[in-house]
């Protein structure tokens, strides 16, 4: 999350973070958010049904949504700096 945090901050407006925490709580996800330091959100996801509808089967996944609301990519587990960056320069073109 921080690898993502950085790429975020790199690329200033031109691109969001929304984590969405599936299955825990709110007090859980504030504390973890908190802890991890980075500088984007958390939706909560308690039911898991955002994860669902979405198809995760295992976490972390990472989805890249242009502006329009389409999946363009999509990452399961952990990535690396050079992995995520090629997707954010595909989605960024």
């Amino acid at each position: 999350m921080k690898l993502i945090d950085a790429v975020r901050l790199r690329h200033g407006e031109r691109f969001a973070v929304l984590a969405v925490n599936a299955g825990q709580d709110k007090a859980t996800v504030a504390s973890f958010m908190n802890r991890l330091g980075v500088g984007y959100p958390a939706a909560l996801d308690e039911s898991s049904k955002i994860a669902k509808s979405y198809g995760v089967v295992g976490l972390p996944t990472t989805f890249l949504i242009d502006g329009q609301g389409v999946v363009r990519g999509k990452i399961v587990g952990e990535t690396d700096a050079a992995m995520l960056e090629r997707h954010v320069q595909t989605l960024l073109k």
